[in-house]
């Protein structure tokens, strides 16, 4: 009988060829693209709010985010395969990860921040890497209402278990004591991982599961220990939805009475439970933060900066101005050069100083821009891996740069493993340089 558990490192060592980390200087534009998906992270708070998130009969003010920049962001799906077209993705982690298609069942970016007390409360349990929209709104109409998803990479293997990510939609106001409005259709069952999934209110579950068939051996995460695959050698079942979760709600709609033309607060928040490592998010609908109702009254000036929300053609056209927005700037990145590791190390080689001090001596040339450290992989391996690789290896360049005098907020550090292979895979001499 062979040693399960050392034939599973052994692969994961010996699938670990040459990877390289470039590095790019740029102006701040987060965003990337794959067919018919594209998340942004370069909008203000302000803007996501008032140009995507508010519909008919709302204004809003004193708007306020807190959490990693990262997390946060426009997200749009021209095929709606979530049931939402575009909308704000707040997450736990990085909104780049969201993307498909899904290849791992355990992706996730640990931002290192603190979680959310009222989330610990719901939870009950320790949070952490918590992301936080919170502002002020004035309703036309005694109904008010949004539409969401929520969606995680808890999704199947921790169902039932202590890593319940949480997120409330939690809205006070005159004669409304703080209420978190984010549950299901009954108005009582809050939505995580373990109240809404294949077997518990299932009818507003969808799967996404990735189902490994390459390793003969995988590691069972729920009771930690490596096991028999029994798919491997099975046909390969991709899955159905382009993103990265592994399971996702259907399209749900949070609701509450209101007083017209009074001034409320809604806290819109997620966060991780038990640990920091795998993501959940939740996708609000644009253009669905509306009120309805047989009142209409109207709206007087509550606050200092008004944000009133854009027009239908506006909003419609919001996806033009991110267009140019993106055409115009790419030119301005260029790639400053390779750091290409020793075999399954992280470390910094010796050939690397060359590239950090050319790095150096542009950005003092130019401070006020950014620099990118993106990380890749060869398809070698597992993804998980190839991840875990690449963004160790992203974080010891940007520990290098930090320690030459460029501040931490100068640098952009990104990691895609084996997602955006820079030469194909299909040479050792293309495998090697990414």
């Amino acid at each position: 009988m062979p040693n399960t558990k050392y034939i599973s490192y052994m692969r994961l060592y010996y699938s670990c060829v040459m990877r390289s980390v470039i590095i790019i200087l740029s102006l701040l534009l987060s965003y990337h693209r794959l067919p018919a998906q594209l998340v942004d992270t370069t909008m203000t708070i302000d803007e996501l709010v008032g140009d995507i998130l508010l519909g008919n009969g709302v204004s809003a003010g004193n708007i306020k985010y807190t959490g990693g920049r990262h997390a946060i962001g426009y997200v749009r799906d021209s095929s709606a395969q979530l049931g939402i077209e575009h909308g704000i993705l707040l997450t736990s982690g990085h909104i780049l990860l969201s993307l498909g298609p899904n290849k791992s069942p355990r992706v996730g970016w640990a931002s290192n921040l603190p979680g959310d007390v009222e989330l610990d409360d719901i939870a009950r349990g320790k949070t952490y890497d918590a992301s936080v929209l919170e502002f002020d709104f004035v309703t036309a109409s005694e109904n008010l209402s949004f539409e969401f998803v929520f969606a995680s990479e808890e999704y199947l293997e921790y169902v039932g278990s202590q890593f319940n990510d949480v997120f409330a939609f939690f809205i006070e106001g005159p004669d409304l004591p703080k209420v978190n409005i984010a549950r299901l259709p009954d108005g009582v069952t809050p939505i995580t991982v373990n109240s809404v999934n294949n077997e518990l209110n299932s009818q507003f579950y969808i799967d996404n599961t990735y189902i490994n068939t390459t390793d003969p051996f995988v590691w069972d995460v729920r009771n930690r220990k490596v096991v028999s695959n029994r798919n491997y050698q099975q046909p390969e079942v991709p899955p159905k939805y382009h993103t990265q979760f592994d399971g996702f709600t259907t399209v749900l709609k949070a609701q509450c009475r209101v007083t017209p033309n009074k001034v409320y607060h809604i806290k819109i928040a997620i966060s991780d439970v038990g640990d920091g490592i795998l993501d959940s998010g939740v996708i609000l609908k644009g253009g669905s933060f509306l009120s309805y109702g047989d009142q209409v009254v109207s709206i007087d000036d509550h606050f200092e900066k008004r944000i009133e929300p854009r027009r239908v053609e506006r909003l419609s056209s919001a996806h033009e101005i991110l267009e140019k927005s993106i055409r115009y700037r790419i030119p301005g990145d260029r790639v400053l050069g390779n750091i290409e590791f020793d075999f399954d190390r992280y470390s910094l080689p010796n050939t690397a100083g060359t590239t950090l001090s050319t790095v150096l001596d542009e950005w003092q040339k130019s401070p006020q821009h950014k620099i990118y450290i993106v990380g890749h992989t060869d398809n070698f391996g597992s993804d998980d891996y190839n991840l875990h690789l690449s963004s160790r290896r992203s974080n010891t360049v940007a520990r290098a740069l930090k320690k030459m005098g460029i501040p931490a907020d100068q640098l952009i550090i990104q990691y895609f493993g084996e997602k955006k292979p820079i030469k194909s895979n299909t040479t050792p001499i293309g495998r090697a340089r990414n």
